[in-house]
Formats: structure tokens, C-alpha cells, sequence
């Protein structure tokens, strides 16, 4: 699967710091994304129930046709090179071996 996302209004939930209004990510198919570490430990340790988002308007496509960046927003776009860094603190479960 391949992902695009962009931020509308307000703060994205999954990344508050560094996605801004107007923003957008690719994350071509067997690429890590998501949550930082501060949102997934919060979101596992969260009592399972309904909750309403209400501090934010964003939108997420998802396909299985291959998505590529332009050769103009290859060269103009800001790029995250350490994107991976955010789960760095997870430990073990970053790594795939349990919490």
C-alpha cells in the first residue's frame, strides 16, 4: 500500500511536532510510517474507547498504484532524512521484540 497524507487545519494527533497546515508525506509501499513514540506508547497505553479528535482537519489516500514525487517536488520539498528517529525510543517493541 501506498500512503499520502496532508494536514488541512490545526495539529495532526500522530505527529503534533514538525507536520504543519499545508503539509503533506509520501510513504512509498514497505516504507515505516506512523505515530512517534509519544503517540503510540500513549495510544497503547490508552483504555480502549470512542474519542473525538476535534483540534485538526487532515486526510489520508491510500492505493495500490505506485506513487512518485515529481521531479519538482523532489528538489523543492523539505525532507525529514532521520523520520525514522521518532520511534528510536521504543526499544524492544521498535525492534519488533515485544514491549
Amino acid at each position: 500500500m501506498n500512503e499520502y497524507m496532508g494536514l488541512i487545519s490545526g495539529a495532526y494527533d500522530a505527529k503534533a511536532e514538525g507536520f504543519a497546515p499545508g503539509g503533506g508525506s509520501l510513504h512509498p509501499r514497505m516504507s515505516a510510517h506512523g505515530p512517534d513514540a509519544e503517540v503510540t506508547r500513549a495510544a497503547m497505553d490508552a483504555k480502549l474507547a470512542p474519542h473525538k479528535i476535534d483540534n485538526g482537519v487532515a486526510f489520508m489516500f491510500e492505493t495500490a498504484a505506485l506513487l512518485r514525487l515529481t521531479r519538482f517536488a523532489a528538489e523543492a520539498q523539505e525532507r525529514q532524512r532521520d523520520y525514522d528517529s521518532c520511534w528510536a525510543s521504543l526499544g524492544r517493541f521498535y525492534r519488533g521484540e515485544g514491549r
